[in-house]
């Protein structure tokens, strides 16, 4: 996935309880809820490891 600022690669970025995808340029980071939509497999498959992942 892509950043939606600066198109640098989104990864998985986990902090004590919360999950986030954080951009490797710009470390913009968004919450799973607003780019759930958007999601390619690739990262829904690293997501599928963790729980309650859109309510934090």
């Amino acid at each position: 996935m892509n950043c939606k600022k600066c198109s640098g690669k989104l990864e998985v970025h986990r902090a004590c309880r919360r999950i986030r995808l954080r951009c490797t340029l710009c470390h913009k980071e968004y919450q799973i809820h607003e780019i759930a939509s958007e999601l390619d497999r690739e990262t829904e498959k690293v997501l599928e490891n963790y729980t309650a992942i859109i309510y934090d």
